[in-house]
């Protein structure tokens, strides 16, 4: 099976890693009572989480595109489609920065626009994040041995694909994790 599958099928044991890590979230959360058919306001930390998960999904998936698009050896290989798929990463990376950035303000400032739930939400929005990494690396490992199994030797620009996958597993798990969290059961 071909490694990027394998990367594939552990995404999506990533993505139920951390939506079970965020029911756990939701039930240390303090309650909130409202009135039936009346709907909880979305947060400021929300919005920014949705917004930074929006811009960070776009921006790794156009890399994940141009990766596949190209191939893995003609994007170890080729400088431009090397560069371009790591300015597009980096670029998501800085969409995260701004959003870590903004929450601190949020925190800092004293209007009431980021409260105890918030505050519990931030503290376990990484709690799945450990679980998705170690499937996502297992999920390499298992592919790339299978895949080069009669060769034993596997090409080294995997090596940058795996730490490239790691990076973006942290970063969408983390912002993933914010947003189930607060949904309500």
């Amino acid at each position: 099976m071909n490694p990027i599958l394998w990367l594939v099928v552990a995404l999506l044991v990533a993505g139920v890693i951390v939506f079970v890590s965020s029911l756990a979230t939701r039930r240390q959360l303090p309650a909130v009572e409202l009135p039936d058919g009346e709907k909880l306001p979305k947060t400021a930390l929300q919005q920014r989480a949705a917004w930074a998960l929006l811009a960070v999904m776009v921006l790794s998936l156009a890399a994940v595109g141009s990766l596949l698009f190209f191939g893995a050896e003609r994007w170890w290989d080729d400088d431009a489609v090397r560069l371009t798929f790591t300015f597009l990463l980096l670029a998501a990376l800085g969409v995260y920065l701004v959003f870590s950035i903004s929450v601190r303000s949020l925190a800092i400032r004293d209007d009431g626009s980021f409260d105890e739930r918030d505050t519990a939400i931030m503290a376990r929005s990484c709690a799945g994040v450990g679980g998705a990494m170690m499937v996502v690396v297992a999920a390499w490992m298992i592919g790339l041995v299978e895949t080069y199994h009669e060769t034993r030797l596997i090409p080294s620009y995997y090596l940058s694909l795996i730490f490239w996958s790691l990076v973006m597993t942290n970063v969408i798990a983390s912002l993933a994790g914010i947003l189930l969290a607060y949904r309500r059961s």
